[in-house]
Formats: C-alpha cells, sequence, structure tokens
C-alpha cells in the first residue's frame, strides 16, 4: 500500500489545546454578541398575560415578534404588537381588521370593512373570536355598533379575537403605523 513520509524538518502536528481554547472562547462571545443582537433589534419573546387574542395565542403562550416592520409588509389579518394608546407602558396584541382607505362599520357586533361583513369576507386568515354577549344597543355603547369610519393614510383599524374581553380600535379608534411596535413571526 501506499504510505506517507515526512519530510525532511517536517514536524510532527500535535493538537494544540490553548489555541483550541482561544479559537472556542471566541467562538462563543461571538455567537453571543449575535444572539444578543438579534434578540434586541430583530426578534423578541412576548407573553400574553391576558386572553385577548385567544384561541390564536392563548394567555402564557410565548410567541415571537419581528420588529422589522414595515407599512407595506403589514396586512389584513396580521397579528401585530402595539403601544397602548392611553395607558403608557402597556402594550396589546391586536389583529389588524382595516388599512388605509378602508371604510369601517360595526352593526351589532359584526364587522364590515368596506360593506362585505367578515363573515363573508374571503381572506387569508380564519377569524377566531368569542363574542358571547349579546350586542348592546347603538345608544349605549360604540363598541358594538359603530357607524361609517374611513381608516386614514398609514393608519390601521385593530381588534382582538376575543372581543368582549379587551380593549381596541373600537374604544380608541384606529392607531397610526408608529405606534405598532412588531408583528407575530
Amino acid at each position: 500500500m501506499f504510505s506517507l513520509k515526512k519530510e525532511f524538518g517536517e514536524k510532527e502536528k500535535k493538537f494544540d489545546r490553548k489555541k483550541f481554547a482561544q479559537i472556542l472562547s471566541i467562538s462563543l462571545v461571538v455567537g453571543f454578541l449575535f444572539a444578543t443582537a438579534v434578540r434586541i433589534w430583530f426578534l423578541f419573546p412576548f407573553v400574553p398575560e391576558t386572553e385577548e387574542m385567544s384561541p390564536a395565542f392563548p394567555k402564557g403562550k410565548r410567541i415571537y415578534i419581528s420588529r422589522f416592520v414595515r407599512d407595506s409588509s403589514l396586512f389584513l389579518g396580521d397579528v401585530v404588537l402595539v403601544e397602548h394608546p392611553t395607558q403608557k407602558g402597556k402594550v396589546t396584541l391586536v389583529r389588524i381588521m382595516g388599512k388605509s382607505g378602508d371604510q369601517i362599520s360595526i352593526k351589532d357586533k359584526v364587522l364590515y370593512r368596506n360593506g362585505i361583513s367578515e363573515a363573508q369576507e374571503k381572506s387569508d386568515f380564519s377569524l377566531q373570536h368569542k363574542d358571547a354577549r349579546p350586542a348592546f344597543s347603538g345608544t349605549y355603547s360604540t363598541r358594538d355598533n359603530l357607524s361609517n369610519l374611513t381608516v386614514e393614510d398609514r393608519n390601521y383599524f385593530l381588534l382582538c379575537d376575543n372581543r368582549d374581553d379587551c380593549v381596541d380600535s373600537r374604544d380608541f379608534g384606529p392607531l397610526p403605523f408608529e405606534k405598532i411596535i412588531g408583528k407575530v413571526f
């Protein structure tokens, strides 16, 4: 068979533990810094503290939010994390139900977007919401009966899936794009 002979002056290679430890430690530090950067600037975990988006995102289930959101990357049915408009420091997980230029109305707890009810609309997402409470009359509550509203440019009409137990655009109106923290990844 064929065997390799050492050339004149060639040393036998040994395993260098010191060099290996240096390379390993540098790799671990770089990996940790990369993971931290991803966590801070790109993706972060979020755990809903309420049943607002049940059953799609139940209370206590960890989800990941992408910070890279552009106005053009948001679509109907997307679930976003937004700054609460009235309570400083609080955030809300909601679904986009209306975009710029849409005509929104609610009649007896049924959302109409551009004259089409959410039940009739063929969409890429499935409507999942618990709404067991009967509708209030329009004189008592605008949450269940909302007259025509046009969503302004770079604003979004946002609703929770569990609509009886949440605060959303029925209460505070459409939110501007600047209030959106991120989109569920």
